[in-house]
């Protein structure tokens, strides 16, 4: 089924709803568990659903020095992005976060690879990062609003969230002659061992015993679904029809988070806020035409 180029088409509309959904998912799990926690479940939850994989695939799960140091620092990038991004659910709108992480975090990639040199920019290149700046700046109401307000509306953790994401996506660039999902194992398991050991009380195992399904079901979600599954997906839709259509997928989470916002939460937002959105996506629709390789999908 999935090799053929028009069945995978329609598959990869699951991609940016499954990315969108995750906020969702956080959300729930804010009402749960704290940041401690999740980090600690998402991982331990990745790890233990990537390994079947991996020996179903036959995928090698040998790993160069180079590539274990650089798994070490993008656990780091992960743990941050993952707090952070929850720690913005926790205190702000989920449609709102989770479109506009979606949106900064290419705009962040291009800055970064500006200064690595890994890409000289031209006009139009600089136009989207216009366009996209302001329309950022409109999403944040950045007009009417102080240090305070970022902070108790968790705009601030969404911007962190982007960023910690970047550098990440950045960082994986470097790597050569490895799988995403040898990535995705070595990184959770990593990040769950660092985790584990500086900022979980193993006491808050016992609280699992009394979790309801709704816990159950969300931080699957995040973990399984949202992170192996959905890497897998994305991974192959990228061998199939490829990474020009593949990108162009993701213009749409904005929007999906959107909607789903307002079903779960009803969730509003103003014109100003509209309009950001469309111009992000704008900008966001001109830099996928650099085909930035490497943006690994673990959200």
């Amino acid at each position: 089924m999935f090799q053929s180029e028009k069945n995978m088409t329609f598959v990869m509309l699951l991609v940016p709803l499954v990315w969108a959904l995750s906020g969702v998912s956080a959300k729930y799990l804010s009402f749960y568990i704290s940041e401690d926690e999740v980090v600690v479940y998402r991982f331990f939850l990745s790890v233990v659903s990537t390994l079947p994989l991996l020996i179903w695939m036959k995928i090698p799960i040998r790993i160069s020095l180079k590539n274990f140091v650089i798994c070490i620092l993008l656990a780091f990038f992960l743990i941050g992005n993952y707090r952070t991004y929850f720690m913005g659910m926790q205190r702000g709108a989920v449609g709102l976060g989770a479109a506009l992480v979606t949106v900064l975090i290419p705009i962040f990639v291009y800055i970064m690879m500006i200064f690595s040199k890994k890409s000289k920019p031209i006009l139009k290149d600089w136009f989207a990062l216009t366009i996209g700046a302001i329309g950022v700046a409109l999403m944040l109401d950045l007009e009417q609003m102080n240090l305070d307000r970022l902070v108790s509306g968790g705009n601030i953790y969404f911007v962190l969230a982007a960023l910690t994401y970047a550098m990440f996506t950045v960082a994986a660039s470097y790597m050569r002659n490895i799988h995403v999902l040898t990535i995705n194992f070595y990184v959770c398991l990593i990040g769950f061992l660092i985790d584990w050991n500086l900022s979980y009380d193993s006491n808050e195992l016992f609280k699992l015993a009394g979790m309801d399904y709704i816990f159950w079901i969300n931080i699957l979600f995040v973990s399984v679904i949202a992170g192996t599954a959905i890497t897998v997906v994305y991974y192959t839709g990228l061998r199939i029809i490829g990474s020009k259509k593949s990108s162009a997928f993701s213009i749409l989470t904005p929007f999906f988070a959107i909607a789903l916002g307002a079903i779960f939460f009803g969730e509003m937002i103003t014109i100003n806020n509209a309009i950001g959105i469309v111009m992000a996506v704008m900008a966001l629709a001109v830099l996928n035409d650099l085909k930035i390789k490497n943006m690994i999908p673990f959200r």
